[in-house]
């Protein structure tokens, strides 16, 4: 019985120690942005040689402390205009995710900075 009680231990910890790790290098703050424009379209292509096109943006974002920042981010798809949506930008990796959200789930105080 120990030694069952001593094995789950360590896998609790190797557990915990991977899932700090994975926060640290993709997790991060939740900054909002609305969509005003379209992206910046550059194509490039794969090993393979198939060609493709990302969006490139570039806009200012605020978190719910209602610090500004500069983001530059890109997605595989034109976004919508009017879009509101919410990045998770870590300090050294910059955005390393978005979703889009409803306006009603944003703060009164950020709405009117992205606005």
């Amino acid at each position: 019985m120990k030694k069952l009680l001593a094995v789950f231990a360590v896998l609790a910890l190797i557990g915990s120690g991977l899932y700090m790790v994975y926060k640290k290098s993709y997790g991060g703050d939740a900054y909002y942005v609305k969509i005003t424009q379209d992206g910046v379209t550059t194509q490039d292509s794969d090993s393979s040689g198939r060609v493709y096109t990302t969006y490139n943006y570039e806009l200012p974002a605020v978190n719910k402390r209602n610090v500004k920042k500069a983001t530059k981010f890109t997605a595989d798809h034109n976004l919508r205009k009017g879009a509101y949506l919410a990045l998770t930008v870590n300090k050294t990796k910059g955005v390393t995710g978005y979703k889009e959200v409803k306006k009603s789930e944003i703060k009164a105080s950020i709405l009117k900075e992205i606005n």
